[in-house]
């Protein structure tokens, strides 16, 4: 007689998973900070883990499939055992076939959201949920409204749902000292995209921000510049400045293509995003803001901006003669008593690194101008350094969690500007105009 999980297994094999390497991905266990997360559910509404933990519920996120017998065995007992205990429940179906999916929720009255993660193309490495030639369901999480993971396990039967059932008991009714999280979204070398091909650009970003508006309250913005491409005409950056100004950036460094626009004055002059150009200026005026503190989170965070000299050795000289440079310490040696240090680097990650290793006081690095794209946050110093790649393809999202003013972990994500994201209309207006005067 075969076990349920076994079973699961077999069915799973039989119903034509993907053949992946023999590998195994290290999951999340008790202790451990849960991994961030975008979902959509089946009614096309994005969930995320900050939307899961909003409230003081214990969160239990179970992963299923619809062949999956102990799955259903499951979800059918949480049904019964979860608002007893006060707790939320999230189900991620994996199967392939969303249309399957929908059909499984309506015909077992399933009365929890049921976000759709097809092949766990999204979550499998980050809950551990790869193994092989298939995928392991049923997996279960519970979350703690801190974003801390309270009991994971593998397969469903009775022995697993005792257990199960004394945890979201002994986790009712505790008290959380949850910790305050600040998002930092963030770009860099978008080159003038409006679209992008296959996808991407601003006409993406920013209804991919409005679908993010709510989900972290305290969040910023930021780019590293080149939102500019080199040698545009007065024609074509007009629209890129209102599309900047249209996704509401907090800060934009200035990059070497931005400052090589004649009209860049002229326009940053027009729009309310706020230009950092903190270690560089033109010999008669300074092309935008020396620095920018905001407050988020209970946090005076402090935001700068460098450009790397080397960025401009292809430019002519009669443009780089017009340039003067300050050096990083003469920039960070300006405002005191800040609670997170942010620099918008203008470099490579090399640089990146060497910099972060020369000033400890840097808390987060966000890179660009070269255009890499890092899966992980790097480490030096005491800086971590993030990068989103370039032309608008993705944007980068970095969660911040603090306790009192005390960094206590973070969690990172590239996110792609895919063609499932609507296109804006305010962006689609631009476009067309823009399209119009060429």
């Amino acid at each position: 007689m075969l076990k349920n999980s076994e079973r699961s297994v077999i069915e799973l094999i039989i119903a034509g998973s993907l053949l992946l390497p023999l590998c195994v991905f290290a999951g999340p266990a008790a202790g451990d900070m849960a991994p961030d997360f975008d979902l959509a559910d089946l009614g096309g509404k994005s969930v995320s883990l900050a939307d899961m933990t909003r409230g003081e519920k214990p969160v239990v996120l179970s992963f299923f499939g619809t062949w999956c017998e102990s799955c259903l065995e499951e979800i059918k007992d949480l049904a019964v055992t979860a608002p007893k205990h006060n707790a939320a429940v999230y189900l991620v179906g994996v199967d392939a076939d969303r249309e399957k999916l929908v059909r499984f929720a309506a015909k077992h009255k399933i009365p929890f959201p049921v976000l759709w993660d097809p092949k766990a193309g999204t979550m499998g490495k980050k809950y551990d949920l790869l193994r092989g030639a298939f995928l392991v369901v049923p997996k279960t999480c519970i979350i703690s409204p801190a974003g801390t993971i309270e009991y994971a396990a593998e397969s469903y039967d009775e022995t697993r749902k005792a257990a199960l059932e004394e945890k979201l008991a002994a986790l009712s009714g505790r008290k959380w000292d949850k910790p305050s999280e600040v998002a930092v979204y963030f770009t860099g070398s978008a080159n003038g995209r409006l679209e992008a091909r296959p996808s991407g650009g601003f006409i993406k970003l920013v209804s991919f921000l409005e679908r993010q508006a709510g989900k972290y309250p305290h969040r910023l913005l930021l780019d590293s510049g080149d939102f500019l491409p080199y040698g545009v005409s007065a024609a074509q950056a007009g629209p890129v400045f209102r599309a900047l100004a249209l996704a509401g950036y907090d800060a934009v460094a200035v990059g070497d293509q931005d400052l090589s626009y004649p009209g860049f004055a002229v326009e940053a002059a027009k729009e309310k995003a706020a230009f950092l150009a903190s270690n560089i200026r033109f010999r008669d005026g300074t092309p935008g803001l020396a620095e920018k503190t905001v407050m988020a989170g209970g946090l005076k965070i402090r935001i700068v901006s460098f450009v790397s000299p080397a960025a401009f050795s292809l430019y002519p000289e009669e443009f780089t003669a017009k340039l003067e440079f300050r050096g990083l310490k003469e920039v960070l040696g300006g405002e005191k008593g800040a609670d997170f240090l942010i620099l918008l680097s203008h470099a490579g990650l090399a640089e990146n690194e060497k910099i972060a290793a020369e000033f400890g006081q840097l808390d987060l690095i966000i890179a660009g101008h070269t255009g890499e794209l890092p899966g992980q946050p790097l480490k030096a110093g005491n800086a971590l350094i993030v990068q989103s790649g370039g032309d608008l393809r993705n944007t980068g999202r970095l969660v911040l969690r603090f306790s009192g003013k005390k960094l206590l972990d973070h969690s990172h994500e590239l996110l792609p500007l895919t063609d499932d994201i609507p296109d804006s209309p305010l962006i689609a207006a631009i476009l067309k105009e823009a399209k119009s005067i060429k």
